[in-house]
């Protein structure tokens, strides 16, 4: 028998298996009489329902329980047609469910009996012949029973209400029963089981499914006890319409049928109960009922619950371990069990099959083209690609992998980057090919992709392997901006032998998203099939929707096809339900009618709707969609009439999937026609946002909940909950991958145009290689992007980045976290390019989501993201000369030459007013006074004040003497601005109207701002100067005169009121800065004359329009040149960052201070805890070349090209010394371990040794300088000049000199600490140990395949050592045996430095790829990185790594980093060496420094809820097997009181090691109290999300053999 893993691959591989997956639920028929057991259904749906889901959530099991009489009316009970839809779901239920299906609950009624819908005509002749001998009248069931064919079948009864259907029903039973004695034996059995109750015949039906289903079927039997039997009986017997032979025969029926259960069901599967009789209702008060109902509630739970895990123990789902492996197969299961399904069209013995054979088999052993198929919609192409898909493994002798794909029939299909992703990985693991599952250097980026997709077909030309790729309806892949050139521009138009694609498409290819070498290549006969033109089957579609709509009304049923239509992907049952069935009232009766849906309404229609509709499993679920397109379409023009409409729908998706995540308190919610508030204003704590803290999201939030909030138009809440929402982009990229996330973001900027959603777009683009490999890297990625543009006083991308760091702080293994900025805003300088008409006026709607454009007399709207012309307003005689757009009331105003004057409803895409006061053309228009009044000039001369809402003139203005050019109203609203040809700008109150200041300007003013701040005042004039003013005075501040001859064409304040933004003649766009008006930048790329500009709301985006385009930059001040600049608070020293690039850092010993040097002649100093700049050291006149600490840490010598070496006094920041001795630049500087000595060296190879404080020469030599140092106790020096040798001498005997040697040149070198060795790496690809005393060799160390280019050893470690190299590798070495211990490989170029932690368990490397990797130096594994996105050219880190500063290859910034858990012990740095000492002794390892958080307090997660929302989507592996000591210790649910009560020694007087173990004890107590109050773990770490194939793969708590695993991959 095949294990899992085998069969897996087998189906990854494209067969079907005789073990196959289902959809992972629960589906449970209750099945009882209504008025009984009312209680328990409800306790059933209320309490044991969902107490079972939260249960078997860990395994993505859905449960649900159906109770048929939930919300049901009586007439139901006797519905033959229901009853028979019944039957049905219980055979759905018996098909899909694990574990149990079937729920009977039999008490001491037995009831209702039905009648049957038809009878065969055999029983029914043999009744009517029976019912004429004993004289009893056969009419009612000779008149409701009609023949067809052979059976006789009840007519329609619908129209009969229902008494009177339930009096004629009782007749009938009665008749049959009056009959059945006298009925042969054969007849007699068939009619006795129609006098069967409801219960017991839905019972028979289930366990007659198939065998051993009695295993599966639960039975309830509940008895009451009663002394009074009869008094029982007489209860239930009035309660009967039928006779009293019918009811004595229900009573011996009732007996019969509970023996019955006994015999077949088995007994640990039947739960009996004896309850006390009270007048045949359960009364809660009864204590002994309320004891049954809870005994009830017991056992059934427990034995669903035991039934659904022995279902999983005795029959395991299959499911790989591996998370890629997994992720692929449950993809291909939603595509295989498509293709498998039943095929419509047999195309098998077709021309078409026969010619796709032909092509496939000529092709096989050539290069050859795909082939595509087109069909218009019903023509089989589906068929036709299931019935190859099939044929496919016959036509070839070797064996083959076939892969198949829906497109659009899930997430992963419907983008093509996912597509092909996903397609690749099923390659690799279909083939097991030797690279693994991805390449080390994989990047889940469309030109990497692409190539790998490549790269992985022509592979097949050397396997004897055939690969088929089947994708039907290709058409309908999502085009996106990021695809190259076009959406398909992936499908290869030439493929190699033993490789075939088959497509087909619903539209020509001339319609394809093909390019045209494409499209020319595939339209060869010998590549393109045209199916023949199938005939609509609209018509048919449309009749059984009104056949729905007359049985159940047109309400109800557009209610549901409308949910259908609007899924992305399909809901289930549940979903549908949750959304249709009101559950407030569980007595009420839910009526179809009224468009709402009960189990039993549900059941019957999706029934009906059978032909229509499809059940496809996906992710482990059982969804509901229509079978076609076409359906989909159809319904959608018949049931979603208009935008507002499918939008309706769409919200109530949202409130279906996000219900749990939204505010509950209504009062805070947005009253109604304002914009709602930003979700993350809302003032809780730094931390909170609108999310519950214990909320988590699902695989169905990241496939199908996102996509509803976009269609619904709610971008404030698509922001907070998806797009901006840390939770849900690590959700997101967990369950999906990278490229998918990229998918989302790239979709949803197809529609929307916001600076949030582009930031973080552009950070996940920017972080897809790291992201591809390193999953656990997003908060850390987010957090380098995007703090440099947080914001003070929080907002969405400050809650975000808020977000990811309490993840990171809250997350238990190793993992590198930036804390400082290094990073410029992601954004790119251009964001969209848009193509119109000849533009002359645009204007931005208050959404930003669209555009109005002025090209002539018609303003036309336009949706900027999809560049769509949205609707032109007609109504203007001439032409259109100004408008504005007012912000609440989002009405359009426009000014003609046609002297008029038109109000637009930008909602209802409509006039609503029209004005026409002035005798002359309408030159400038702006709204004012909250939008309640029209201000417009004109050529007249004259500014009016007209009523927004009647069309009245408020009052006129005539005091201008030429025409009115400009008016503009303050932000304040208070104060009108205009200006005219006559060369006035008027400043008017808007309380009364009153003139109060006139400002002169020399010339005819042409256009004005005013700033927000309304200090500033800009016109541009006739003479073509720009002229800054003050508004409150009107004095003159600067003339900006162009130097260039264009004309200014265009003019706009940015609202930071600091910059000036002018549209000119020569098509370019100038920014000045308003306080000094100097030119900041100029922006090209227009096609005509610039004759618009406008700014969006707080800048986010600038739009230029031009010629027929109009191009939207990102245009905040801090967009594009971010200072990181962190200062020290309180400080009298200037300090200035760095503004050259940085070429040297150090830091000080004990781990507080770093120092950077750079080419702008400034060194900084700056605080690695807090990571503020402390000092900035100006004095040199050249660029720094070297920098060093002295041990003591109280100054900082440095180096410079202007031949000089400064001491710095780290106390007062001031230049202690100035050493001029150097001749030429200074290569390096070095100070010894006395702190009063300092080595230097120059170009000219000139060595000082000198004393520190002042500045005498006591030693000097002649000898090696690109590198020099001293070892520990400062007996010897060691120098080179990357040659082939390095010199060592004694800097205490004057004639003792060595020389060692490598036989190519020497790239560095290193000193133990205990001063006894020296080792040296050079580009012979060799390392060698050196004794400083004597130069005599020790070890060879032989292992690297190109240059070593660094090496590292410990401080208290004296056997092991690491050195990196060119061929991207680390090498740990035993430094006594000279054997290679590990081969750390992760980087993708060259070492260029590495350093280990002072108790020699782990090293840092950087490299030329960018990043930084930690290493476990004794297991050989990788514990995390970090992408820097500059080349790594040095590391400084503290001895246990908790602070590590970095040097970046040009750039002017070094980022410090904290290694947050970091496994290293803290080992303390000697400070101080007296010159008589000969070897300092290795510090020995401190015990583990307590971690500071990296967030407040109360900002951080505490365990419990860091679990809680993220164990889900972390390996499983990762939160169980951490160390204790490891664990991060929360607190803060601990009162500042009960801390207070914990006894504390008193600590004055202690030692720094007794002070820092109190505090241990401290702290273990605080964690004691912690766990003792936490809430219990209620929900287990979810085991199906396997491991990261990247790097939890490598984590060092993962087991030996999954080690193997990762390694072999």
């Amino acid at each position: 028998m095949k294990n899992n893993d085998e069969t897996i691959l087998e189906i990854l591989q494209g067969h079907k298996t005789s073990k196959w997956p289902s959809a992972k639920l629960v589906k449970i028929f209750i099945s009882s009489s209504k008025e009984d057991f009312v209680n328990e259904r409800r306790i059933l749906l209320e309490n044991i329902g969902p107490e079972l889901h939260s249960v078997f959530e860990d395994h993505q099991i859905e449960v649900e329980l159906v109770d048929m009489h939930y919300g049901s009316d009586e007439r139901e009970l006797y519905d033959p047609w229901i009853f028979k839809d019944h039957l049905q779901e219980i055979r759905n239920c018996h098909k899909i469910s694990r574990g149990c299906f079937f729920l009977s609950l039999v008490g001491d009624k037995y009831g209702p009996l039905i009648v049957p819908e038809k009878f065969d005509k055999d029983i029914f002749l043999s009744l009517s012949n029976v019912a004429q001998d004993l004289g009893h009248n056969f009419e009612l069931l000779e008149r409701l029973y009609l023949k067809r064919n052979e059976e006789y079948v009840l007519s329609d009864i619908r129209d009969m209400n229902s008494e009177e259907w339930k009096t004629q029903s009782s007749e009938i039973l009665n008749l049959i029963h009056a009959c059945m004695e006298r009925m042969a034996d054969t007849s007699r059995k068939k009619v006795g089981q129609i006098l069967h109750s409801i219960v017991e015949q839905q019972l028979d039906y289930a366990l007659g499914l198939a065998p051993g289903t009695a295993y599966h079927v639960i039975n309830v039997t509940r008895e009451y006890e009663s002394e009074n039997s009869s008094e029982k009986y007489d209860f239930y017997k009035n309660k009967m319409q039928y006779s009293d032979e019918v009811r004595s025969y229900c009573q011996s029926q009732l007996r019969a049928f509970r023996s019955h259960i006994k015999n077949i069901i088995p007994e640990e599967n039947r739960l009996c109960f004896h309850v006390p009789w009270k007048d045949g209702e359960l009364d809660h008060s009864e204590p002994d009922h309320e004891s049954y109902l809870n005994k009830f509630k017991n056992s059934v739970f427990h034995k669903i619950k035991a039934m659904i895990s022995k279902s999983l123990e005795d029959d395991p789902e299959l499911k790989s371990k591996k998370k890629i492996v997994e992720e692929n197969f449950q993809e291909n299961i939603t595509h295989l069990t498509l293709c498998y399904d039943e095929i419509k069209t047999d195309f098998s013995h077709s021309e078409l099959h026969d010619k796709i054979k032909q092509l496939i088999e000529d092709g096989n052993q050539r290069r050859h083209p795909p082939i595509l198929i087109y069909g218009n919609q019903g023509s089989g192409k589906t068929s036709l690609i299931q019935t190859v898909y099939r044929s496919f493994e016959q036509w070839f002798s070797c064996r083959t992998l076939r892969i198949v794909r829906f497109i659009a029939s899930t997430p992963r299909s419907s983008y093509s980057l996912e597509l092909l992703r996903i397609i690749c990985q099923q390659i690799c693991i279909a083939l097991k090919l030797p690279e693994g599952f991805l390449p080390k250097d994989a990047s889940f980026d469309p030109l990497y992709t692409n190539n790998w997709f490549q790269t992985l077909l022509r592979t097949f030309e050397e396997l004897n392997f055939v690969l088929g790729i089947f994708l039907d309806d290709l058409h309908l892949i999502n085009p996106l901006d990021s695809d190259m050139m076009s959406t398909l521009s992936w499908l290869p138009i030439s493929l190699p032998k033993n490789v075939h694609i088959v497509c087909t498409s619903g539209v020509p290819i001339d319609l394809m998203r093909l390019t045209q070498v494409q499209k020319d290549k595939l339209r060869q006969p010998e590549c393109y099939i045209e199916m023949a033109l199938a005939q609509s089957h609209v018509e048919c579609v449309n009749k059984a929707l009104d056949n729905l709509e007359k049985l159940y009304g047109k309400e109800a049923i557009s209610r549901l096809a409308s949910l259908i239509t609007c899924s992305e992907y399909g809901l289930t049952e549940i979903e549908i339900l949750e959304i249709l069935m009101p559950t407030s009232d569980s007595e009420a009766i839910i009526s179809i009618k009224d468009a709402k849906f009960n189990f039993s309404s549900l059941c019957s229609v999706k029934q009906k709707l059978a032909p229509l509709i499809r059940e496809k499993i996906m992710s482990g679920k059982l969804l509901i969609e229509w079978k076609h397109v076409m359906i989909k379409e159809l319904t959608k023009s018949r049931y979603l009439p208009n935008a507002e409409t499918t939008k309706n729908i769409h919200g109530e998706m949202v409130t279906l999937f996000f219900s749990e995540f939204l505010e509950e308190n209504s009062d805070d919610e947005a009253s109604e026609g304002e914009p709602a508030p930003l979700l993350s204003e809302i003032k809780e704590t730094p931390f909170q946002s609108t999310l519950h803290k214990d909320v988590t999201y699902r695989l169905r939030h990241v496939e199908e909940a996102w996509i509803h909030l976009l269609k619904s138009g709610d971008i404030i809440k698509l922001k907070n909950l998806c797009m901006c929402n840390y939770d849900f982009l690590l959700a997101a990229l967990q369950t999906f991958s990278v490229s998918y996330l990229r998918c989302l973001l790239e979709h949803v900027r197809c529609y929307l145009l916001e600076r949030e959603i582009e930031l973080v777009y552009y950070s996940i683009r920017k972080s897809t290689d790291v992201l591809t490999r390193d999953t656990f890297q997003l908060g850390t990625q987010l957090i380098s992007w995007l703090r440099p543009v947080t914001e003070k006083g929080g907002g969405l991308m400050s809650d975000l980045v808020t977000s990811a760091m309490a993840w990171c702080d809250g997350f238990t293994l190793p993992l590198v976290v930036p804390l400082n900025d290094w990073l410029q805003p992601p954004l790119p300088t251009q964001s969209k390019i848009m193509t119109t008409p000849d533009v002359r006026l645009i204007e931005c709607t208050p959404n930003g989501q669209h555009v109005v454009v002025v090209v002539d007399t018609d303003p036309q709207l336009w949706h900027i993201m999809t560049n769509q012309l949205v609707h032109v307003f007609k109504g203007h005689a001439d032409k259109v000369n100004c408008m504005a757009v007012t912000k609440q009331s989002q009405y359009l105003l426009t000014g003609s030459d046609d002297i008029s004057i038109i109000v637009w409803d930008l909602k209802g895409l409509n006039l609503k007013l029209k004005i026409s006061e002035h005798i002359a053309p309408v030159l400038c228009i702006t709204s004012a006074l909250n939008n309640s009044v029209i201000i417009s000039g004109g050529e007249d001369s004259s500014i009016i004040i007209s009523s927004l809402g009647t069309g009245r003139v408020v009052t006129k203005i005539d005091h201008h003497r030429g025409p009115v050019t400009a008016i503009k109203v303050t932000s304040h609203g208070d104060i009108m601005v205009s200006g005219s040809k006559d060369g006035k700008v008027c400043l008017w109150s808007l309380n009364n109207y009153s003139l109060l200041n006139t400002i002169m300007i020399t010339s005819p003013v042409q256009m004005l701002d005013v700033s927000m701040d309304c200090i500033w005042l800009v016109a541009c004039c006739k003479d073509n100067k720009v002229y800054i003013k003050t508004v409150a005075t009107g004095t003159d501040v600067h003339t900006i005169i162009l130097e260039h001859k264009a004309k200014v064409r265009s003019l706009c304040i940015t609202q930071d009121s600091c910059r000036i933004v002018m549209g000119c003649s020569d098509k370019k766009v100038y920014i000045y800065d308003i306080h000094s008006a100097k030119l900041i930048k100029t922006l090209s790329g227009q096609t005509g004359e610039v004759s618009s500009v406008k700014v969006t709301d707080r800048d986010d985006f600038l739009l230029t329009a031009g010629g027929n385009r109009i191009l939207f930059y990102p245009f905040r001040s801090t967009d594009h040149i971010k200072s990181f600049l962190k200062l020290k608070k309180k400080t009298h020293h200037h300090l200035t960052a760095h503004s050259g690039f940085i070429s040297c850092l150090d830091i000080s010993r004990d781990g507080q201070l770093s120092v950077t040097g750079a080419s702008d002649n400034l060194l900084n100093v700056w605080q690695l805890n807090n990571q503020e700049l402390v000092l900035t050291l100006n004095g040199h006149t050249g660029p720094v070349t070297a920098v060093s600490f002295a041990p003591s840490a109280l100054f900082v010598a440095s180096g410079s090209e202007d031949k000089t070496v400064k001491v710095w006094g780290l106390t007062l920041g001031t230049l202690v010394l100035t050493f001029s001795r150097h001749q030429t630049s200074i290569t390096a500087v070095f100070v010894l371990m006395d702190s009063s000595r300092i080595i230097s060296s120059d170009i000219n190879d000139t060595i000082y040794i000198w004393h520190a404080d002042n500045g005498t020469v006591l030693q000097s030599y002649s000898g090696p300088s690109e590198c020099v140092k001293t070892t520990t106790n400062m007996k010897y020096a060691v120098a080179t000049n990357g040659d082939t040798t390095l010199k060592i001498w004694s800097l205490v005997k004057d004639d003792e000199r060595y020389t060692v040697t490598h036989s190519e040149e020497i790239t560095c070198f290193v000193l133990t600490t205990d001063s006894q060795h020296i080792v040296t790496g050079s580009k012979d690809m060799s390392l060698k140990v050196w004794q400083v005393s004597g130069g005599k060799l020790s070890q060879v160390l032989i292992g690297h395949t190109d240059t070593v280019t660094c090496v590292a050893v410990a401080v208290s470690d004296k056997t092991h050592l690491v050195s990196g190299s060119c061929d991207n590798n680390l090498i740990v070495w035993d430094i006594n045996t000279g054997a290679d211990l590990h081969t750390l490989s992760a980087h993708l170029s060259f070492v260029s430095c590495c350093k280990m932690s002072g108790d020699g368990s782990i090293v840092i490397s950087g490299s030329d790829d960018k990043s930084i990797i930690i290493w476990d130096t004794k297991q050989g594994l990788q514990l995390t990185s970090l992408q820097l996105h500059y080349p790594i050219v040095g590391v400084e880190p503290t001895s246990d790594f908790s602070r590590i500063a970095v040097l970046l290859k040009d750039t002017q910034y070094s980022p410090i980093i904290c290694l947050h858990n970091t496994p290293a012990k803290y080992v303390k740095l000697p400070t101080y060496c007296a010159p008589d000492k000969d070897i300092i002794e290795n510090p020995k390892p401190a015990p583990k420094r307590q971690m500071k958080r990296l967030l407040k307090k109360e900002v951080s997660l505490d365990t419990y809820t860091w679990q809680k929302k993220y164990a889900h989507l972390t390996s499983n592996l990762v939160i169980p097997s951490i160390d204790e000591r490891f664990k991060r210790r929360f607190s803060v649910s601990a009162s500042m009181e009960e801390i207070s009560k914990i006894p504390q020694n008193d600590q004055k007087g202690m030692g720094s090691k007794q002070a820092s173990l109190a505090q241990s004890q401290h702290f273990d107590q605080l964690e004691a109290l912690w766990n003792k109050r936490s809430p219990p773990n209620r929900r287990k770490l979810h085991q199906s999300l396997s491991k990261q194939s990247s790097l939890a793969e490598s984590q060092i708590y993962s087991s030996e053999e999954e080690h193997l695993d990762a390694g072999q991959s």
